[in-house]
């Protein structure tokens, strides 16, 4: 992974804004673009907050308090939604098709020394250790803080690029595509994985889920090649997942709770399935997620 200071000296990491240069200011706490017309801060002296509009910060930030409680499970390792999730990870895995595993390793782990890659909405996890986590808010093992929809980054600067659970999010999400195509370098590849049905969840807002069609269309619009596509998550996960969220919802949590575990604890013989599943010609029309892998055409 590419620190802040390499993508600085590599011309990678630039101003949202004018797309200048950046340098780091004399104090050592802010960076600023060459001709001094624009200044960021440089949180705890390495963590660069690159936002156009400072106040999306305050906004994004403040907006979700279960956004801020999974992002922060680390303070916060006994709190109830952390506790739900993982107990619910734990019992209830979401079985990948093989091929949307085997995409992400086929990307990132042929990426040379030196490359960079973005993970965008990236953190407080890390599924590859060559990914750059940028992300809207100043979260755990974030390290740009900048905007989807106004990327800091140069035409043509970066090498891949991680999506994941992100788009649907994002109140452009067409400007976002334009933004990582704009700055994938020719024949760069970026993975994208976006919900179909899955239930409503703010972070702190959640503006659309995409058809596999849908999905693929918002890419090849934008100028994308398509490499390959699919069902990511299956039909059993979403069944028990869908219902798992009405059972929290709509039940007192007395209720809810032991319903839960039974729920999910029927879940797991028939979870496996959907590694037979995901692979039907139809497993998208029912999927919880889909996946897709792009590349930027070099011509």
């Amino acid at each position: 992974m590419l620190d802040v200071r390499e993508q600085i000296a590599s011309g990678s990491l630039v101003c949202p804004v004018s797309r200048q240069p950046l340098q780091v200011t004399v104090a050592g706490d802010a960076l600023t673009t060459t001709d001094g017309s624009r200044t960021y801060p440089l949180l705890n002296g390495r963590v660069p907050i690159l936002l156009a509009d400072p106040a999306l910060l305050e906004g994004y930030v403040t907006a979700s308090d279960k956004m801020n409680e999974e992002y922060s499970a680390e303070q916060n390792p006994l709190s109830l939604n952390v506790l739900l999730n993982r107990v619910q990870k734990l019992l209830v895995p979401d079985y990948r098709k093989r091929s949307a595993v085997a995409a992400v390793s086929k990307i990132f782990d042929r990426q040379p020394t030196g490359a960079l890659c973005l993970s965008i909405g990236g953190g407080p996890g890390r599924c590859h250790p060559a990914l750059v986590n940028v992300n809207v808010g100043p979260f755990p093992n974030v390290e740009v803080v900048a905007d989807a929809h106004q990327l800091p980054y140069a035409d043509n600067s970066v090498d891949a690029i991680f999506c994941e659970a992100v788009i649907e999010h994002l109140s452009r999400p067409v400007t976002a595509v334009q933004e990582m195509f704009r700055v994938l370098k020719p024949g760069g590849m970026v993975f994208a994985a976006t919900p179909f049905l899955q239930a409503y969840h703010g972070y702190p807002h959640h503006y659309q889920n995409f058809t596999l069609t849908g999905h693929q269309h918002l890419f090849t619009s934008q100028g994308f090649e398509l490499e390959e596509s699919g069902t990511c998550v299956g039909p059993i996960y979403t069944m028990f997942n869908l219902t798992s969220k009405f059972l929290r919802y709509f039940l007192p949590t007395v209720i809810s709770l032991p319903l839960l575990v039974i729920w999910n604890l029927c879940s797991l013989p028939l979870r496996p399935l959907d590694m037979l599943l995901n692979e039907h010609p139809k497993a998208h029309m029912l999927a919880s997620l889909t996946y897709l892998v792009a590349r930027k055409s070099i011509g």
